[in-house]
C-alpha cells in the first residue's frame, strides 16, 4: 500500500477525533506528506490550541496514530503560533530515555523537548502545509506564512530507482528512491554491494552499504 496514503490516512482519523474537541483552533499536516513527497520518512502534524488543558487527550489520539506508523510527531503551538512543544510518544513521564533528561521535558506533561530540534518560526513555515481543520474561516498558519512573505514552500524532488552492478557479484540490483532518501538523510554514500551480498557476509539482511 502506497505509503503517503498510509499516513494520510492516519492524519485525517487524528484531525478527526482532535477537532471535536473544545481547545483545538487548527490542525495541518506539515511537510513532506503535504509537499506530496512519494518517500516521506514520518508524518508531521501541527495543531493549535488554545489552552493546554487538553494535551493529555491529544497524545493520547496522537498514539493511536501508531496503529498505521510509528513514524510521526506532533507539534503544538499556542493561539498567537508561539512554540509549546513536540507530543511525547510515550504514555507516561518521565519514561527511561535520554530525551526525558533533556531540560525543560514534560513541561506540560506529554510534551517532549527534543535534543535535535530547535524551533524557528520562518523555517517551519517554509514547509509545505495541508490544513485539514480550522476554527476560523482562514487559517492561522497560512495568514501567517503570508505575514512572512513566505511565496515558495520547500519541494521534494521524486528520486528515480537506480540500477547499480554489485561489486561482489556482478549482478544488478535495484537503489530505489526511498532507499535513496535513507541514505543522503543519514549522509551514506550510495551503496556498492547488493542486498544479497550482504545478507551472505553479515549472516542476515540488513541495510544495503
Amino acid at each position: 500500500m502506497d505509503k503517503n496514503y498510509v499516513l494520510r490516512v492516519a492524519a485525517d482519523e487524528f484531525a478527526s477525533k482532535v477537532c471535536k474537541l473544545p481547545s483545538p483552533l487548527e490542525i495541518a499536516i506539515v511537510g513532506s506528506v503535504a509537499g506530496g513527497d512519494p518517500h516521506p520518512n514520518d508524518l508531521d502534524l501541527a495543531v493549535i490550541i488554545s489552552n493546554t488543558g487538553e494535551i493529555a487527550t491529544i497524545a493520547k489520539y496522537a498514539r493511536q496514530m501508531s496503529r498505521h506508523y510509528h513514524g510521526w510527531d506532533v507539534f503544538l503551538l499556542d493561539y498567537d503560533l508561539s512554540w509549546i512543544g513536540m507530543i511525547c510518544h510515550r504514555r507516561e513521564r518521565p519514561g527511561q530515555s535520554v530525551e526525558c533528561y533533556v531540560p525543560g521535558c514534560g513541561k506540560p506533561p506529554h510534551v517532549k523537548a527534543h535534543p535535535e530540534f530547535e524551533y524557528d518560526e520562518k523555517t517551519f513555515l517554509t514547509s509545505p502545509i495541508d490544513v485539514l481543520y480550522t476554527a476560523s474561516e482562514t487559517s492561522r498558519l497560512l495568514a501567517r506564512k503570508d505575514e512572512l512573505s513566505i511565496v515558495e514552500s520547500r519541494s521534494y524532488p521524486v528520486l528515480k530507482d537506480i540500477m547499480i552492478d554489485c561489486v561482489r557479484c556482478g549482478e544488478t540490483f535495484v537503489f530505489t528512491g526511498a532507499e535513496q532518501k535513507w541514505y543522503r538523510k543519514r549522509r551514506l554514500s550510495q551503496p556498492k554491494r547488493c542486498p544479497d551480498c550482504i545478507a551472505q557476509e553479515y549472516g542476515g539482511a540488513g541495510v544495503i552499504s
